[in-house]
Parts: C-alpha cells; structure tokens; sequence
C-alpha cells in the first residue's frame, strides 16, 4: 500500500507508521496504519457451522414450548389469545378515563360495559290484612274500613235460617286474623264493597264454606256475571247448601173465643170447657191462666199459668 504524497515511512516507528515531510523537515503530524478489518458473520459461521446447527435447534424446540403453554393457558380461561375481542377490551379497561370522553364523538353511542351479575330479588311475601268483623257468612270488615263481599257465593241473609251458621263458620276461619285478598274479574259491586277472594293461609275461604254445605256457588258465568279466576273449582264442590232445620218463629198469642152459648169453666182464661168431662193442654191453646179452682188439673205446679 503506498503512502498519500507528503507521508513517509517513519522512521521511529514500527513499518506502515507515517510522518508528515513538509519538504523542509519532519513535521510532528504522524498517522498509524488502519486497523485491522473486523472479521464479518459469515465467517464465524463458516468456522463454527455445527454449532449454529446446534443453538438452532435449541431455539426452534424454546420456541414451540412457549406456544404449547399459551395454547394451554388460552383453553383454561375460555378465550382465545388472538381474540381481537378480548385486547379490545383490555385496551378499552387501560384508557384513561379522561381521554376516552375527549376522542369520543358526541353522536356514537358509549361502548357497552360489560354485563354485571346481579341477584335475583327475594319474592315478596303477599300484603295481608286484618279481619275485624263479620258482617254475615258472605261479608265482612277489615282493620283498614273496607267492607269485602266474598267473589262467587252466596250464604243465608241476616234473619233467614243457616244465616248464623254460616257467620259464625266465616268467622271461625279469619276473624281477627291477617287474610290476603285475591284479585277477581271486578274490583267493587254497586255497593262499593270489595269483590275479593279470601285466603287464609293455603285455605280459600269462600270454598270452604261451600264444602261445609254454608254457601252455594253464585253470581258467576252461568247467572249472568262474569266468568270469576276460580268459578270451575266452586261449581265443582257445590252440592247446595243444606236444609237447614230451623226453630219456628213463636205465633202471636191469639186468646181463645168461648164457646157459643158461654159455656166455659169458671176460673180459667182464655175458656176452657166445664168439667166434666176433663180436658188436658193438649185439647186447649196456652198459656191458660188459673184463677180459681183447676178442675181440669192443667196447672201442675200451681203458679196460677197452665198448659205454657
């Protein structure tokens, strides 16, 4: 290699050392021989091929383990690791909550979050409501006014025979206790009154007492009303009410006419026949009222009222 024109060997210095002649003497400038080139990649593997080989297969066996466990941890979690879902949505968790209201434009809509779990609420227990009289075996009173006619019976009105039986079996089953009202197909009568069932526990009241032969089935589809929620259940155990056997009504006292002609023994009211022959209560209508002697013997006890 020649040297650039003004630099000559030096003199001082091991060969390819160059100093600088300026024509008139050696000038300080010298300059050292290039480095050495350094040796390039080709080379070394060109000495070293069976180790290259050799990391070569090291990493491509690194390489498929790794890609085994993603594909494992991927399996696991039930998702897939390319899922452009999922890294949507991990980008979307990162993003400030300031710069994602900023880049946001006013007429998309927000993206959805993602649905949370939420218990189901307990069912309600039904509302209940105080029984504080019985009007008769049909109606009744709550605690808060309300008077309820009971849907799809009817029972004895007050004074008719089995009327007392059938409130008294009513209030049996709820006076006094808390009673949940079910809905009909009306809610009020012309009367104003509540058309409600009446339930007492897992028991319907109204077909209670129709069961017990109190009430009869009534005021429903077949009469000209409307079809009520339980009507089939009340036709269905309707048999009629029963014969109630009820005590006769006391008749006025009538006093007996006497006799034609006045014949009647002294001493009795109204007029009973002379003696003899002799008449027992059952021949005359009492009470007969004993003033004197009693022939007849119709006042056992002698309180002066025979035949009561």
């Amino acid at each position: 290699m020649s040297a650039p024109p003004g630099w000559f060997q030096d003199s001082e210095r091991p060969p390819g050392h160059l100093r600088w002649w300026d024509g008139e003497q050696w000038s300080e400038h010298r300059t050292t021989p290039p480095a050495a080139p350094r040796s390039t990649g080709a080379g070394w593997v060109a000495r070293h091929p069976w180790l290259v080989v050799a990391s070569a297969f090291v990493a491509l066996v690194m390489i498929m383990s790794a890609v085994g466990a993603a594909t494992e941890d991927s399996n696991d979690t039930g998702g897939s690791m390319a899922d452009p879902g999922r890294a949507a949505r991990s980008d979307d968790a990162t993003e400030p909550a300031g710069e994602a209201e900023v880049n946001q434009s006013p007429t998309e809509d927000p993206t959805p979050e993602p649905a949370k779990r939420t218990r189901r609420p307990r069912p309600q227990e039904p509302r209940t409501y105080l029984v504080t009289r019985i009007v008769d075996g049909d109606t009744l009173e709550l605690g808060n006014g309300e008077i309820v006619r009971l849907v799809g019976i009817d029972t004895p009105e007050v004074g008719d025979c089995g009327f007392e039986r059938a409130a008294d079996n009513l209030a049996a089953l709820v006076l006094g206790k808390a009673v949940v009202l079910g809905a009909s197909d009306e809610d009020r009568d012309a009367y104003g009154r509540l058309l409600r069932y009446i339930d007492i526990g897992d028991q319907d009241a109204g077909l209670r007492l129709i069961k017990n032969g109190l009430a009869i089935a009534r005021y429903d589809s077949r009469d000209g009303y409307g079809f009520h929620p339980r009507e089939r259940v009340y036709v269905a155990n309707d048999k009629g009410a029963k014969q109630f056997t009820c005590a006769p009504k006391p008749q006025p006292f009538v006093p007996q006419q006497p006799p034609a002609g006045g014949n009647c023994a002294s001493g009795y009211d109204p007029c009973v026949p002379p003696y003899p022959p002799d008449v027992d209560c059952a021949d005359v209508n009492g009470p007969i009222y004993v003033s004197g002697s009693d022939p007849h013997g119709l006042d056992a006890d002698n309180d002066g009222v025979a035949c009561e």
